[in-house]
């Protein structure tokens, strides 16, 4: 490239062999109960990975479209084993739902690539080059550290409006341990050090109601998927990972019923009572082992009430596929409830983007009553369901408009990207460039989330990680770095 001041054409990685799956995937999709359906999401998948994986860049584009496609492909992939069509499993209204839902991600990705492509990208080279100035036992240090940081600083503001400031400081551990994995890759160095740091960071994320370990996985993703070309050796690092990972959300699929309900005391009451943990770090571990020892054995102890066999299955696509209730939606609005005309995102945008000490009267966010609305399905006090926010734009907006509307949602994200990338520290500090655009996007890139919760993180997370933290992340910058002399 002769002049510097343009944004040089990426490449894509080749995807080789993998097309040879794709295309025998769709062959066997055409055969199914859903055959188009199945055939578009193998299509969609190869457009994204075609599109977005670029030669020698870590993949955090890539991530932040493979969630929300499998969010919505998944339901296809359920019916096909069930052996029924979309709308004989989802309220007669399941293929409408998909349609609608995949279109949907095809204008976000559309939106997302007009910026994207202009973004000047942050490849491994450079990353090898700076890697080697950091140090992996200050970085680990310095993981460790930010969760008694931000206890100290919740202590410190109490549990006033700025207290969802703790979420945003918190979330520099998700930036170190991205760092540190992109360090590692970068630098070739697969030690004793970071595979037990990895081990224990995954150990210590069951202490949880949810799978954080996921982040994990999410890491090791955007490292090991840095790619010049499609490799066998690189082909066989995902089937690995998917194997290990894809082990352990079968594995918390089966036993989070239990495991949820002893650490919040919610055993033999019928139901989660909290979302509270009340039980400590090494309690909940030391029964998470045992339930995970159980779950694998032979012989599993009748009294806990696991999910096995196909239950499982069927349990844990259903909870990965989120097209349900958009579904559902489907067979109210019109019929019932009339569009609401950008109702809904008048209310969620002015709800997530004022801040309560501005509008204390604001109330509550209450996601179940939307759900309970639009769907008449009833929503526990302790359950975490919202309809998403493609459904919402349905709403909203009816199918073109809500079509509308993700393209600009993706125009926002591409340049919430290269707002983070083009940050002066960010273009010196690279190591920690894209695990803070990844920081920033990760709620963004979802099916699933509510318009306030995604709107709200989003913004605000932007507004931390991008501008009022940088004077924090100099310091972690500066002390992360190798000892001079």
């Amino acid at each position: 490239m002769s002049d510097n001041s343009k944004t040089p054409i990426l490449e894509s990685v080749p995807l080789g062999s993998l097309n040879v799956v794709l295309l025998l995937t769709a062959g066997i999709g055409a055969v199914t109960s859903n055959p188009l359906e199945s055939i578009f999401a193998i299509l969609q998948l190869k457009f994204i990975l075609q599109k977005l994986w670029k030669r020698n860049i870590p993949p955090v584009a890539v991530l932040l479209f493979l969630l929300p496609w499998l969010e919505i492909s998944t339901s296809v992939l359920e019916a096909d084993i069930r052996g029924v069509s979309l709308d004989e499993m989802l309220h007669g209204t399941g293929r409408a739902a998909y349609w609608l839902s995949a279109f949907g991600l095809f204008c976000v990705q559309v939106g997302f690539q007009f910026v994207h492509q202009h973004t000047r990208p942050l490849d491994m080279d450079r990353l090898r080059t700076v890697a080697q100035h950091y140090s992996l036992n200050r970085l680990i240090a310095l993981y460790f550290v930010v969760g008694p940081f931000t206890s100290l600083v919740a202590r410190f503001i109490g549990r006033g409006s700025l207290y969802q400031l703790i979420t945003y400081l918190n979330e520099i551990s998700v930036v170190l341990l991205f760092a540190i994995c992109l360090r590692q890759i970068a630098l070739k160095q697969f030690n004793a050090v970071f595979i037990g740091f990895l081990t224990v960071v995954t150990i210590l994320s069951f202490y949880s109601l949810f799978s954080t370990w996921k982040i994990v996985a999410f890491a090791l993703f955007i490292s090991f998927g840095t790619a010049v070309t499609l490799s066998r050796k690189l082909v066989m690092r995902i089937i690995f990972m998917s194997l290990v990972f894809g082990n352990f959300i079968f594995l918390w699929q089966g036993i989070k019923g239990e495991y949820r309900a002893f650490i919040t005391g919610s055993e033999n009451r019928g139901s989660l009572r909290s979302q509270a943990v009340v039980v400590g770090r090494e309690q909940a571990l030391n029964k998470f082992l045992e339930l995970a020892t159980s779950f694998y054995s032979e012989e599993q102890d009748n009294s806990v009430d696991f999910i096995v066999g196909d239950e499982l299955l069927y349990s844990t696509l259903r909870r990965a596929g989120y097209l349900e209730f958009f579904a559902m939606v489907l067979k109210k609005v019109p019929e019932e409830i009339p569009y609401e005309n950008g109702k809904l995102l008048k209310e969620s945008l002015s709800f997530a983007l004022i801040p309560r000490f501005l509008n204390p009267n604001k109330g509550v966010k209450d996601d179940g009553a939307k759900v309970e609305k639009y769907t008449d399905f009833m929503v526990s006090e302790m359950s975490s369901f919202s309809l998403g926010h493609y459904v919402e734009y349905f709403i909203d907006f009816k199918a073109i408009g809500m079509m509308v509307i993700l393209f600009l949602y993706g125009l926002a994200g591409g340049t919430i990207y290269q707002f983070v990338l083009s940050r002066t520290l960010y273009t010196q500090a690279i190591l920690f460039a894209l695990p803070v655009a990844y920081v920033c996007l990760d709620k963004w890139g979802s099916f699933q989330a509510d318009t306030v919760y995604l709107y709200g993180q989003t913004f605000f997370g932007t507004i931390c990680h991008a501008i009022l933290f940088i004077p924090l992340y100099r310091v972690v910058n500066r002390l992360a770095q190798q000892p001079h002399g």
